[in-house]
């Protein structure tokens, strides 16, 4: 399996474990009957501890990226030029993992300033990278 397909496998159970996370988190909330099973509908205040509400935010943000990157490496790999992507898939990866863990740790300026925002311009920078790279061997 190539990098690249590996970096997405890595995403995709990143986005797993923070769904799980929120999975268990809220049967806890609904076995112990804390919170009724509707208590998340859209719409209504959550009232969960915070560090949860951010590991759901964090899932959210992951799922806005998935299909972007997911989109170039399916590209890159059924296109037959994993070189593309292969190199820095797994430091997009990386980034991604950072993103969401600074983002589960604290909503603090300095936290979004110093690490959440980089990391997500590296992510950001890498899909663009890609896409010139693969637009450049477009031919007219």
């Amino acid at each position: 399996m190539s990098a690249s397909l590996i970096a997405l496998l890595g995403f995709v159970a990143w986005v797993l474990l923070l769904l799980g996370a929120t999975i268990a988190y809220r049967s806890v909330k609904v076995l112990s009957m804390q919170s009724k099973a509707d208590a998340w509908t859209r719409g209504r205040g959550m009232d969960d501890l915070p560090v949860f509400k951010r590991v759901h935010d964090a899932y959210l943000n992951c799922l806005e990226m998935l299909p972007i990157f997911g989109g170039v490496i399916l590209i890159s790999v059924t296109a037959g030029d994993g070189a593309v992507t292969n190199g820095l898939a797994m430091l997009f990866l990386a980034a991604r993992v950072l993103q969401s863990a600074a983002h589960i740790i604290s909503v603090h300026h300095l936290m979004i300033f110093f690490v959440r925002f980089p990391a997500f311009i590296v992510q950001f920078g890498l899909l663009v990278w890609w896409v010139l790279a693969f637009a450049g061997q477009i031919q007219g």
